[in-house]
């Protein structure tokens, strides 16, 4: 069976919550014989983190793969996002909304990336911004990128959460210099940091219950 372009297909054949998983892959590798092997080998939810020659694909259908993959997962993030009022009022509440919120982090990232949840002046929550993306140093996180994104925010207090690629939450001197050193910054000008979660793969760990 040949891969049929969109445009060419019936309005009645677009109806893509109907269609097989197979059916999808098809169209969005271009090959019915392909889709068809790798979901014999692989389980739906393991086809993000096959490396391409397992699924022997050609750069361009990976890469096609992928960022299907992503952007579903962004637009999923997107409407869930938030939908309900969430108000954080402990360090328990904090990590539980980490870990739900930056799950990505712990299954998917090979490198540390640092966020900040911006809140108001009820602890409910108001957004969510990466903020550097690398090994987290004290010279690399900039109180002003940080709390740039919290005024815009017209934030009251916000949370620093960033992940270990080891698995290990164990907050390493230099997380407790990053979290002392915008406390101090979040004082000077009146936001709050409330607390940093440290996400790891089997648990979590909050800098203020830590010390």
């Amino acid at each position: 069976m040949l891969w049929q372009p969109l445009v060419d297909m019936p309005a009645s054949e677009r109806n893509f919550q109907q269609r097989s998983n197979k059916e999808l892959l098809e169209v969005l590798l271009r090959s019915s014989n392909r889709a068809d092997e790798i979901l014999r080998e692989f389980e739906i939810d393991q086809l993000d983190q096959a490396h391409r020659n397992e699924l022997a694909l050609t750069p361009k259908a990976y890469e096609r793969l992928q960022v299907s993959i992503e952007l579903g997962r962004r637009i999923q993030e997107s409407k869930t996002r938030f939908r309900a009022i969430i108000k954080i009022s402990s360090s328990e509440e904090a990590i539980a909304f980490c870990q739900r919120h930056f799950s990505r982090l712990v299954t998917d990232c090979l490198q540390e990336e640092f966020h900040i949840v911006t809140m108001d002046t009820k602890n409910q929550v108001i957004d969510c911004h990466q903020v550097t993306v690398g090994t987290l140093d004290a010279s690399l996180v900039h109180p002003r990128e940080v709390f740039r994104r919290a005024i815009k925010d017209a934030a009251s207090s916000i949370i620093l959460t960033h992940n270990h690629p080891s698995g290990d939450p164990t907050p390493s001197r230099e997380d407790i210099a990053v979290t002392d050193r915008l406390t101090d910054v979040g004082k000077t000008i009146g936001i709050d940091v409330l607390d940093h979660i440290v996400l790891g793969k089997d648990k979590c760990v909050s800098i203020r219950e830590y010390r």
